[in-house]
Formats: C-alpha cells, sequence, structure tokens
C-alpha cells in the first residue's frame, strides 16, 4: 500500500500536493483572489460612473432612446473589457479561447437564427428611429407607450398598465402607427340625430361647444357636416384639431358636452328600432273556392283575353309571314326582268 503512494523516485504523492500547494497553488489562488478583486472594484466604478452619467445627461437636451441605449451598451462594452483583461492576467491563452467563443458563436447563432433577426432589427430601429421612448405606437394589434428599447425586444406599456415585449424583427418589418411623432392630432366624432330634428340647429349646438372648449385649438377650423343619412338617423361629423397630449380629454369632454347640449334643447339621438306585427288567424284570408259561380266567371273571363291574346299574336305573325313573302315575290320578278333585258341586248 505504502509503494503505491510512491513515486517513480521515491517521492511520496502527499509530499508533491504539499510542494505544489506551497509554491504554485498559492500563486494561482494569488492570482484568482486579485482577479475577483478587481473584478468586483472595476464592475463598482464602472456602474458608479455611469450612474453619474445618467444624472447628469438627464437635464440635458438629448434624446432619451439614443441615451438610454448609448449608456447600456457602453457600460456592457466596458465590462466586457474588464472580463478580457481578467484572462489575459490569469495567463490563459486568448487564442484559444477566441476560438472557442468563435465555435461557440456560430454554434448558438445556427441555434438562434430568430435573436439574430431581432439584432438586425434593433439596429434598425436606432438607426431609422421610427419611435422613441415615451411614444405610444400601434403596429400589428399591439399598441401602448414606448418603455425600452433593448437590442432583441421593445418594451410596451399598455394602458391599464400592462407590459408587451416585442421582438425587434416583428417591429423593424411591420406597419407601425405613431400617434406621439406630431405635436397636434385631429379628434374625429360622429353625432346621430333623427330626421325629425333641425340638423342646422344641430350643427350650430356643436359649434358652440367646440367654441367654448379650451384644448381646441382656435387657429384650425373646425369641420362640421353632414356625413350619411343613414337608415334611422342623419349623421353629422365634427373634426378639431388638439395637441397631442389633449386627445383623449377633449374627445371624451366633448361627447359628454353635446349629448348634455342636445338634451337642453330637444335634439334626439335615434336607435334602432324593430317594429313587430302579430298576425291575427281570424283575419286571415281565406283560400279561393274554386266551385263559386264567382270565381268560375273570372276564371272564364281571363280565359277568354288570354285567347284573344293569342289569335291576336298569331294573326299578327302570318300577316308578318304573308308581307314577307310579297316582297320575296316583288324582289324575283325584278330581278328576272333585269336578266331578260341583259340577254336581249347580248342578242
Amino acid at each position: 500500500m505504502r509503494s503505491l503512494l510512491l513515486d517513480e523516485n521515491g517521492t511520496s504523492i502527499w509530499d508533491r500536493i504539499i510542494t505544489w500547494s506551497t509554491t504554485t497553488g498559492l500563486e494561482i489562488l494569488r492570482k484568482l483572489l486579485i482577479a475577483l478583486l478587481f473584478w468586483w472594484i472595476s464592475f463598482k466604478i464602472i456602474n458608479l460612473i455611469f450612474r453619474r452619467m445618467e444624472k447628469r445627461l438627464a437635464n440635458k437636451e438629448i434624446d432619451r432612446t439614443v441615451k438610454e441605449v448609448t449608456i447600456t451598451f457602453s457600460r456592457r462594452a466596458l465590462k466586457l473589457l474588464v472580463i478580457i483583461a481578467i484572462i489575459g492576467y490569469l495567463g490563459l491563452e486568448m487564442s484559444s479561447i477566441v476560438a472557442l467563443i468563435t465555435s461557440i458563436g456560430v454554434t448558438i447563432g445556427l441555434a438562434l437564427q430568430g435573436s439574430l433577426s431581432n439584432l438586425a432589427g434593433g439596429i434598425i430601429i436606432l438607426i431609422m428611429r421610427p419611435f422613441k421612448l415615451g411614444d405610444y405606437v400601434e403596429y400589428e394589434g399591439v399598441n401602448g407607450t414606448v418603455d425600452k428599447i433593448d437590442l432583441f425586444y421593445t418594451t410596451l406599456v399598455t394602458p391599464d398598465n400592462k407590459v408587451i415585449v416585442v421582438p425587434n424583427s416583428k417591429v423593424s418589418s411591420c406597419t407601425i402607427t405613431n400617434y406621439s411623432i406630431k405635436k397636434i392630432r385631429r379628434v374625429d366624432i360622429t353625432f346621430s340625430i333623427a330626421y325629425e330634428n333641425d340638423f342646422r340647429k344641430a350643427k350650430r349646438i356643436i359649434t358652440k361647444v367646440i367654441e367654448n372648449h379650451e384644448l381646441v385649438l382656435k387657429d384650425k377650423e373646425p369641420t362640421i357636416r353632414i356625413v350619411a343619412h343613414n337608415t334611422s338617423s342623419i349623421d353629422i361629423v365634427c373634426r378639431v384639431w388638439v395637441k397631442s397630449s389633449d386627445y383623449w380629454e377633449v374627445k371624451f369632454d366633448l361627447l359628454e358636452q353635446v349629448k348634455l347640449a342636445f338634451d337642453k334643447n330637444g335634439i334626439s339621438i335615434p336607435y334602432n328600432q324593430l317594429d313587430v306585427h302579430i298576425k291575427d288567424d281570424n283575419n286571415a284570408p281565406k283560400p279561393i273556392d274554386l266551385d263559386d259561380e264567382l270565381v268560375q266567371e273570372e276564371i272564364a273571363i281571363e280565359e277568354k283575353i288570354n285567347q284573344q291574346k293569342h289569335d291576336k299574336r298569331v294573326k299578327q305573325e302570318e300577316d308578318l309571314k304573308h308581307e314577307q313573302e310579297t316582297k320575296n315575290k316583288k324582289v324575283s320578278t325584278k330581278i328576272k326582268k333585269i336578266i331578260s333585258v341583259k340577254s336581249d341586248k347580248t342578242k
């Protein structure tokens, strides 16, 4: 058993372990401790620098999207440089690590083609900038306020405070409606009134409500016109311009205030109605009695009239046929005379 613990030179394996621990092992442990300390201090300093940078840039007129994306990318890039420096300090071969990372990257790239398309979509969004943080957008049935733009995903917050995470590949390849990019928007509302009401009076009421609303822009002329004659109502469209931030408040106010003004002035808003008629079987018409004398007399008169119409039509056809035959005979006679005259001249 003792011989199994000795090497070729007769040195105990336990002695070799102790010797390695007191020399090479201590050096490796020292490097690991220094590397961990350097990693911890470096990451703390990087986070502190970028937190202060965010505070300083908060009050400057820099686009929020560009600011956040730049800070996030720079922070991650510096942390990656720290990790590379630590690997070099530990004495690991960078060429083998780069080769390993490259092979892993190719494998991951083939497996995560969708993520690469999301990355490409994120770059397109950052370059083209169809929207920015804080904009209210809609695409493919999804709508909300842009809360965060990463390289792979865009985060939206809906009006009822739900968070929607959308891949950038979809965002960059679909039609986007941006409701916040313009400073002003148009509010379109359709009011329906009954045909019995005076539409001119209704238009004056709507105009007065619009003029009294302080959030409606006065430098742009509103549009108040009849847009349709429906089955049970006359539809009047109202179009006014407001600031984008006041859109919903103005729309809700106009709906409420116009309804109150209509009620006050006797303008009714119609609704779909259904007239139901109850059938009384006692008053229902009785079936025709063919044996009745009056019914038989009417049937005979009808048959006589139909027969007269038939005879008249037959006579008209015969007269037309006779007239056509007469015309054909006249034409044949003329042709024969012409032929005989030509033959006499020839002789």
